[in-house]
């Protein structure tokens, strides 16, 4: 997590916190149970995890999904075992996007009730894309899960697929970038400067081979999603690098009286990012105000881009 640090310092950053928390967080829900990284792996972003208690409730689930980022539909996926399970056994409509031709043939091998289209998906095509499976409005009004984790620009596609497409997805997961912590709102935007970078940078440790990560541009920020989407939609849950997120309208069936405070829920959190330090997580989040945060962040992030890229790619931040 990103806890407030030890020292004489910590009653300052605790106000500064409460005084940001007050002012611009929209769920009150709190939990305060210790939560470690497996949880969050193999539990909290599990879709699974949440549909059997929407079942459980009463609630009709379809067996149905959208998956923007699919990968090969395995690994990580927090759909994987809704794949295996409701949507097999139901024949239930799904569809899975992914732009990478090797991790497309892999899908193609694990989950061949899937429809899955092979190409970049951006908010240009994704209407065309969803009417291929969902072709009917009430169709795109009971899909169960939407996912998307493209590793870009969230934020966009998101809000095609809700305002624009007519999406209304009874559980919404959203890879985010944990490295931007409440109130700031930031979500990268499309653009042909994002075809020409991309968003993935080499990350070498010790003597081991490079791997490849997000760079610290890519995404979504929680804050950015919670405003965006309320009322409609509460976060249920925040564990990097997913937001869960659930119709307001089925809270009360997983048994929550109000969606999750983003603030608490970022402190309190697991958090995996790349081109941040926890030093400056902590003081974004307890040493500066709102408008410090931002300028500190922006100042970061646009250095960031022009000395590797000469350029700035476009995107929207604020609070």
């Amino acid at each position: 997590g990103v806890g407030p640090c030890p020292g004489p310092t910590r009653p300052r950053h605790k106000r500064i916190f409460r005084r940001k928390a007050s002012r611009f967080r929209l769920g009150s829900e709190v939990n305060a149970s210790q939560r470690l990284p497996a949880y969050f792996r193999n539990v909290a972003l599990n879709a699974s995890f949440w549909i059997e208690q929407l079942q459980a409730a009463g609630v009709g689930i379809q067996g149905s999904y959208i998956n923007l980022g699919a990968a090969d539909g395995v690994s990580d996926d927090p759909l994987h075992a809704f794949a295996m399970q409701d949507v097999r056994l139901a024949s239930g409509p799904a569809l899975a996007v992914e732009a990478q031709e090797a991790l497309c043939a892999r899908h193609r091998e694990e989950l061949p009730w899937v429809t899955l289209v092979c190409q970049r998906v951006s908010t240009r095509n994704l209407g065309a894309l969803v009417q291929r499976v969902f072709p009917t409005e009430s169709a795109r009004e009971e899909v169960d899960v939407l996912k998307v984790d493209v590793d870009s620009f969230e934020g966009p596609l998101i809000e095609e697929a809700i305002q624009r497409q007519g999406l209304r997805p009874k559980l919404l997961l959203v890879e985010v970038n944990a490295g931007i912590p409440p109130p700031l709102q930031y979500a990268l935007l499309d653009s042909p400067q994002l075809e020409r970078f991309g968003t993935e940078v080499s990350l070498a440790i010790g003597d081991n081979a490079p791997m490849e990560v997000n760079a610290p541009f890519a995404g979504v920020s929680v804050s950015y999603l919670v405003r965006r989407l309320a009322p409609h939609y509460g976060l249920l849950e925040l564990g990097s690098p997913d937001a869960v997120f659930v119709r307001t309208d089925l809270l009360s069936a997983l048994g929550r009286k109000a969606p999750l405070d983003e603030f608490q829920a970022f402190a309190r959190g697991w958090v995996d990012v790349h081109g941040f330090s926890r030093h400056q997580l902590r003081r974004w989040l307890f040493e500066l105000d709102e408008v410090e945060a931002l300028g500190e962040f922006h100042n970061h992030l646009t250095d960031w881009m022009l000395s590797r890229f000469g350029t700035m790619l476009p995107f929207t931040l604020g609070v």
